[in-house]
């Protein structure tokens, strides 16, 4: 083996190092990002809607929230007067 073969290698096992390292970086990145993201979407105010219920996001997923319809008071009488 000659003295240039054995600086390859070496570099060879240096290039993958930084390649890796890389790799492991950009992930613990795109996790970041990700976090931050549903940080804010958790925590935003919702806009004005214009009906009484609304679907809005949450970190359990999405939840109905609003006003509920108010209930009639002869929704039970039938056709009584």
């Amino acid at each position: 083996m000659t003295a240039s073969q054995a600086t390859r290698r070496r570099g060879a096992a240096v290039w993958r190092t930084v390649r890796r390292a890389a790799v492991i970086l950009r992930a613990i990145h795109d996790e970041q990002v990700l976090m931050w993201e549903l940080s804010w979407q958790s925590s935003r105010v919702p806009p004005e809607r214009a009906g009484p219920l609304a679907w809005t996001p949450s970190l359990d997923g999405p939840r109905l929230t609003g006003e509920h319809l108010p209930v009639r008071d002869d929704a039970g009488a039938g056709s009584a007067p």
